[in-house]
């Protein structure tokens, strides 16, 4: 076909009844493809779609993608992969049908996008703001509508990125996981339902690991981070993104800190490092 079609009744279409993941290519190797594909399946997992493919089975898609698309074997360009499967097409009712229909599945490479080197120089600017979504964040549902309009009140603010707060406690950023510095140690929400763990949040924490910078994996208040000494995001379209600004008031000084700046050189490190031994 010379274009891709959604069906009127596909589930995704009609109940956002699908999730998705986004990984980063340089050149033809992905960054941590193993995880995300782990993390794509325990999402399906946890909205029960059944018969999606395996992880062998994705490499194969992948790797026929990337050649359909003519893609470069320069690890100087840098792509994004979607991916995205829903429960397939069926009537128009909530609960599915037994058996359940093949599940939709939807793959495309563009390009990755570009971050101009001013804001990773003097960091983004953020806003708070209430995280109203579903319990279960862990999963990479479609369902973005909360975030989405997380995003229009950053936009509307002039800011970078929404600051998501679940009952005064800091959450993660509307497409980032947060994280804030005090006293030399590294803050970020743990993992479980009210996150979605993301890829590069992994890798930062290897990264601390790396340079023996300690991390503590608990809860922070608005406030908290409000006075942190530094902050920053980290997504796998950027990386780590400095934090100078929160709700029209400075971090800290309102410069990028010394452990932020060493942390995103190390992720990058770590970056290169595995890209080298990737076949």
């Amino acid at each position: 076909m010379s274009e891709a079609v959604v069906p009127i009744e596909d589930r995704g279409y009609q109940f956002a009844d699908g999730v998705y993941d986004v990984l980063k290519f340089h050149g033809r190797k992905p960054v941590r493809l193993a995880q995300h594909l782990e993390r794509l399946a325990e999402s399906c997992a946890g909205l029960l779609i059944e018969g999606v493919p395996s992880a062998a089975e994705w490499r194969n898609i992948i790797s026929e993608l990337a050649d359909r698309s003519e893609l470069s074997h320069d690890v100087a360009e840098q792509t994004i992969l979607y991916i995205q499967v829903t429960r397939g097409v069926a009537p128009r009712l909530h609960v599915p049908p037994i058996p359940q229909p093949p599940p939709t599945v939807i793959a495309y490479f563009k390009a990755a996008p570009r971050y101009a080197t001013e804001l990773r120089e003097n960091g983004v600017a953020m806003i708070s703001h209430p995280d109203e979504r579903w319990s279960r964040c862990n999963i990479k549902s479609i369902a973005l509508l909360p975030v989405v309009l997380a995003k229009h009140a950053a936009r509307a603010a002039g800011v970078f990125e929404a600051l998501l707060v679940r009952d005064g406690i800091v959450t993660e950023g509307g497409a980032s996981n947060a994280f804030c510095v005090r006293d030399g140690v590294v803050f970020t929400h743990p993992e479980g339902p009210k996150i979605l763990s993301g890829v590069t949040r992994g890798i930062v924490l290897d990264a601390a690991r790396r340079a023996g910078i300690e991390v503590r994996e608990v809860p922070v208040t608005l406030e908290e981070f409000r006075a942190a000494d530094e902050a920053f995001l980290s997504s796998t379209t950027m990386n780590v993104m400095p934090v100078t600004r929160l709700d029209g008031r400075p971090i800290g000084d309102g410069r990028v800190g010394a452990i932020t700046r060493h942390l995103a050189e190390t992720v990058e490190e770590i970056i290169q490092d595995e890209l080298t031994l990737e076949p």
